[in-house]
């Protein structure tokens, strides 16, 4: 059971904020553009070229594309994988323990509380 005055309050209130949204928005998005004044284009320049005029240089298919990229991706993991197996030295084992070799009373590094 709100007021009819109550409405028509809010009502007020939504068009104000709705008056000053546009100048909110303004001042948080971001500003593009130049403090230098913006050239004007010469005469009969109107006309402007579609993007099928001028193709790119270098152009890749997706196809083309994703086949190189997997291509490089398979390499990289293979040559990888062949340093690991074939290429990088593999540590020797530890040599068994001597069972006649006298056990030391205290660890090496061991804390000494004296």
């Amino acid at each position: 059971s709100s007021s009819p005055a109550l409405g028509r309050r809010s009502c007020a209130g939504c068009a104000m904020m709705r008056a000053q949204l546009p100048r909110a928005r303004a001042l948080l998005t971001r500003s593009y553009g130049t403090s230098l004044s913006v050239p004007t284009p010469p005469a009969g320049s109107e006309e402007i070229f579609h993007g099928q005029m001028m193709l790119p240089k270098y152009s890749l298919s997706n196809e083309k594309w994703f086949g190189i990229f997997l291509a490089c991706n398979f390499g990289a993991y293979a040559g990888h994988y062949f340093y690991l197996s074939f290429l990088m030295p593999s540590n020797p084992p530890n040599p068994p323990r001597d069972t006649k070799q006298v056990r030391p009373e205290k660890h090496m590094h061991a804390v000494d509380d004296d």
